[in-house]
């Protein structure tokens, strides 16, 4: 069934309801405000509505009712009603809302949620949201249009919030998680709330790496409700131990009543996160408050880090595993991503040539026979015109030998813009550093399969041993080695942009890899930067094991490397601050930002790495 309106999913309620100025349906535009004419006909309004709800939601039997005094019931959802005068703020609103409802009827399984839905209803609450942007997240993939409606809802929601006054440190940590999850699983969030400088550092690193394991779960709702109770139980809202599968599964008879539940009743609970909304809604946050109160400290597992088996790990080359051909599709794609003009090198070149070039030690040879006139043997030259030994010559040392290792997150979570800005900077890195006599190793690293694969298959077949360690097929990938010239290694770039490869991410055994790779290089400067946006996750390791396995196995990688390897370490957060991981890092999350802000900071960096060798030297 085609829907009314634009082409890009704007016109959940169509543009001949909210937009011009003829009136149709009632209502006139007139100066940014849309009022209800006396003769229109609000029918036609509510059955746009219905007709735009039907054909979001598939769903070709639902209705709607509108106001305070209407109820959900079988094939009908409610909705608040429209006001008589209506901006076009709130137009984009009420169109967030029928867009909101008709994601959850068409994308949510109301039997596999209600298995899976916690008792207490602060979880219950939560729970509720996590759904919610799950749907909101696989609806808005290819419709702009439902996207601009349902941030426009965020918007509203927020504000409304603010205007309400909840400042409670426990409420404020939750909205931050959801937030944050809303931005990880690309869920529409509108500009105003997508910094996350203040509220994810209220976010522990276990809420984050719980919420990292979200986001390749889209589409399977029954494994994202198991790791959504997860998340619910770190932030003290479900009790420890309520998680497994068998325990969820008896509770099922208990839960009858809310199986038999409609839809759009659920749905009821998943838009209600306006603390304006009613009296049912602020009940759940405070139950949420009053459960979260009571989280206790958890203990994590010391077990040593581990690879249950290595048997399956690959190191790759693009040109190994993809043909010429779609190589060169790819690396296409990526010029056609990235504007030309940041791959227009040559003045930041110049700018890291001129920095290296002052930092070269000076020194003069005298006593020579040729050269420039030595003015402090003026006297001997004086009393004694033969002397020959009056000249003096400057010796310029050359630059330090210096290579460069950029290693790429090619996780899921870089999918998209994150993904181009990694190979954008990886080109501008390469590009660059070759023109200063600098040589860079770009590598990258993923996984070959979702959840374990072929290595998770064997733990199993083991009958699941207990501190299982690492349950997957590490991929790394090599697009440049440090001896090939860029001209060479090029088109290997747009690899990053085949959609098959973007899976799971064990940071720390990349990070090894990388660094043992750099140890091996004869360079005498050597730095290792790594581009990521945020924690490892690897669902088949995390399930086997406590779900800081991943995470701790990182930062002892870190601290290896940043304390007692002569290799220096630096990191780039793509859109995410990873300072949380690395002493030295940086974030970029505009395109036009990246050739200025690396260039800036690799001179600082060797600034840096100058002073120290200049203290060491004297």
């Amino acid at each position: 069934m085609r829907r009314s309106g634009t082409g890009d999913g704007s016109g959940v309620l169509p543009t001949v309801f909210w937009g011009g100025t003829c009136g149709i349906g009632g209502y006139q535009n007139i100066g940014g405000v849309v009022r209800q004419s006396p003769t229109g006909n609000e029918g036609i309004a509510r059955d746009v509505s219905a007709a735009a709800l039907r054909a979001l939601a598939d769903q070709c039997e639902i209705e709607i009712r509108r106001g305070a005094a209407a109820e959900s019931s079988a094939g009908c959802v409610s909705l608040p009603e429209l006001p008589a005068e209506l901006t076009l703020g709130a137009l984009a609103v009420a169109r967030g809302e029928v867009d909101a409802v008709a994601l959850r009827l068409r994308y949510c399984d109301e039997t596999v949620y209600a298995r899976y839905l916690p008792k207490q209803s602060g979880a219950r609450f939560v729970f509720a949201l996590l759904e919610q942007v799950r749907v909101e997240a696989l609806g808005s993939r290819r419709m702009v249009g439902v996207q601009k409606n349902l941030s426009a809802l965020q918007l509203s929601i927020h504000n409304a919030r603010i205007t309400d006054h909840l400042p409670e440190p426990a409420l404020n940590e939750i909205d931050a998680v959801l937030r944050f999850v809303r931005i990880r699983l690309g869920a529409p969030l509108p500009l105003e709330l997508t910094r996350l400088d203040e509220s994810r550092s209220r976010i522990d690193d276990e809420v984050q790496v719980r919420i990292e394991a979200l986001a390749p779960l889209l589409d399977e709702q029954a494994e994202f409700a198991l790791k959504s109770r997860t998340l619910i139980e770190s932030l003290g809202l479900l009790e420890k131990g309520a998680l497994s599968i068998d325990q969820n599964r008896a509770t099922v008879s208990e839960q009858d009543s809310d199986r038999h539940r409609t839809a759009s009743e659920n749905v009821s609970i998943a838009i209600e996160w306006d603390p304006l909304r009613g009296p049912r809604t602020r009940r759940a946050r405070e139950s949420a408050l009053d459960s979260r109160s009571k989280k206790g400290g958890k203990s994590s597992d010391d077990v040593p880090y581990h690879a249950y088996t290595s048997e399956f790990d690959t190191i790759v080359r693009p040109e190994d595993v993809c043909g010429a051909e779609e190589l060169i599709a790819l690396r296409r794609l990526l010029d056609e991503a990235v504007p030309a003009r940041l791959y227009a090198t040559t003045r930041l070149a110049h700018r890291l040539q001129r920095h290296l070039a002052a930092q070269q030690m000076r020194s003069w040879r005298f006593d020579l026979e040729e050269g420039l006139l030595d003015a402090g043997r003026l006297s001997r030259i004086v009393a004694d015109p033969l002397e020959p030994l009056a000249f003096k010559q400057e010796i310029e040392s050359p630059f330090v030998d210096t290579v460069v290792t950029v290693l790429i997150d090619n996780s899921g979570s870089m999918r998209g813009q994150p993904i181009i800005m990694a190979a954008a900077c990886a080109e501008i890195l390469g590009k660059t550093l070759e023109r200063c006599g600098v040589k860079t190793e770009i590598l990258g690293f993923t996984t070959a399969s979702w959840r374990g694969g072929r290595a998770r298959e064997m733990w199993a077949a083991d009958n699941r041993p207990e501190n299982a360690g690492r349950l997957s097929e590490l991929k790394h990938i090599i697009y440049k080695s440090a001896d090939v010239p860029w001209r060479r290694a090029r088109r290997n770039l747009g690899f990053m942009l085949k959609g098959e490869l973007l899976k799971e991410n064990i940071d720390g055994e990349a990070l090894l890899w990388a660094h043992d790779r750099l140890l091996a290089r004869p360079e005498q400067r050597r730095i290792l930067m790594v581009i990521s946006d945020g924690a490892p996750v690897d669902d088949a390791t995390l399930a086997a094991n406590d779900e800081r396995y991943l995470d701790r196995h990182l930062r002892l990688a870190i601290d290896r490397i940043e304390r007692r390897s002569p290799i220096q370490l630096m990191a780039i957060g793509i859109g995410h601050d990873v300072t949380n991981y690395y002493q030295l890092a940086f974030t970029v999350s505009e395109l036009d930002d990246l050739g200025e802000t690396m260039v800036s900071q690799l001179t600082a960096l060797f600034d840096a790495t100058h002073t120290v060798s200049s203290r060491i030297d004297s």
